[in-house]
Order: C-alpha cells, then sequence, then structure tokens
C-alpha cells in the first residue's frame, strides 16, 4: 500500500506537461513575455507551481518550449498549404498562403514570435530560442526551393531562402499593424513576382 502511494506522489498527473504548455503559450498571447510567470501558468493550467516548475524549470524554459511549439504550429500550416508544390512560384505562393491562414486563425501566435524576438535583443536565452526557430524554418525553405523543378542553382538556395523567410516576416508584421489592406495585397505580390525573378536570375 506504501508503494502505490509513493508511486502516485512522484508521478505527475497524465497530460499535464500539455496542459501546462498551451497554458503558457495562452499567457504569452495575452500578456507577453513580460507578463509571464510561474503562478499565471499553473493557474491557467489548472496544476500547481511545483509541477511547472518540475516539467519545465523556469519562466525561460517555458519560453522556449512556447517558442518551439509555435514554431511548429507555423510550419505545419505552411508544409500543408505547399504540400503537393512542384515550382519555386507554387512554393512561395504556399508559404504565404500558410502563413495569412495562421493570421486569421489567430493573429496572436504571430505577436508573440514578434514580441520574443524582441526580447531576444537583450536576452541571450530567448535569442538562442528564435535563433533555432529561424534556422529550422530556414532549412524547411531550403529543402522546398531545392525539390522545385524551377529552383536555383545549389549555391543560391539557402540565400533565396533566407530572402524569402526576412520578406514574408516583414510583411506579416505590416499585416499585424495595419491589416490585410489592399496596398499590402499588392505589396505581397511584388514580394512574390521579385522572388520569382530573383530565382530566375539565379539560373541564367
Amino acid at each position: 500500500m506504501e508503494t502505490s502511494t509513493a508511486a502516485k506522489r512522484g508521478r505527475p498527473s497524465t497530460g499535464a506537461r500539455e496542459r501546462i504548455l498551451d497554458a503558457a503559450i495562452e499567457v504569452l498571447k495575452a500578456d507577453g513575455y513580460a507578463g509571464l510567470t510561474i503562478a499565471k501558468v499553473a493557474a491557467r493550467a489548472g496544476e500547481s507551481k511545483p509541477l511547472v516548475v518540475y516539467h519545465y524549470g523556469s519562466k525561460q524554459g517555458l519560453v522556449e518550449a512556447s517558442g518551439r511549439a509555435v514554431a511548429e504550429l507555423i510550419t505545419k500550416e505552411a508544409l500543408t498549404a505547399v504540400e503537393g508544390a512542384r515550382t519555386v512560384e507554387e512554393v512561395v505562393r504556399g508559404v504565404a498562403d500558410g502563413v495569412d491562414r495562421l493570421l486569421e486563425q489567430d493573429e496572436r501566435l504571430a505577436r508573440l514570435y514578434f514580441d520574443l524576438a524582441a526580447v531576444s535583443v537583450v536576452d541571450p536565452e530567448v535569442r538562442r530560442t528564435i535563433t533555432d526557430v529561424n534556422e529550422g524554418w530556414q532549412r524547411v525553405l531550403t529543402r522546398l526551393l531545392k525539390n522545385a523543378e524551377d529552383g536555383p542553382p545549389p549555391g543560391q538556395v539557402r540565400a533565396l531562402a533566407l530572402m524569402i523567410n526576412a520578406c514574408n516576416q516583414g510583411l506579416v508584421l505590416e499585416r499585424i499593424e495595419g491589416g490585410p489592406t489592399a496596398e499590402w495585397k499588392r505589396a505581397r505580390e511584388l514580394f512574390i513576382q521579385s522572388a520569382l525573378a530573383a530565382t530566375a536570375q539565379t539560373r541564367a
């Protein structure tokens, strides 16, 4: 009887880690990095503060896990949008469409990314998380462009992926600030055409 009680006491409840992570993301979306605390996450998750610390160690641990989870959501949406893409245009448009759909579902996810990116300027631990997220997305874009029928030469793939990623982030930030205006939509189309022109130039 004593062994069973001890085992239960030492074993985290089923699904607790996932509930805590979901709660951390919700707190970050609502209150930003500055407003994230162990107490808020525990309350939203319906778990104790010691259990939050058991699973994630600290606020930084929560931020790291949340940043990666958000990146996975964005990547999953983009990959779904480019499934079956065979050309650079299909890749670029698909990625842009996937990000747009994610913004329409929950714009706070993108706001959270930019909040963490701003904090990363002064916080080395957050910077590592954002760097890892960006490098992961860069690898995805590089693979997609490398496999495209009309993709750039191997030596130019990473540079093109970097350009697409940077421009996409700028467009997302503009959409967050001003919404999907007619001018924004024209700018988005100009970005796509510029990416296609840049790709063609690398093959010339």
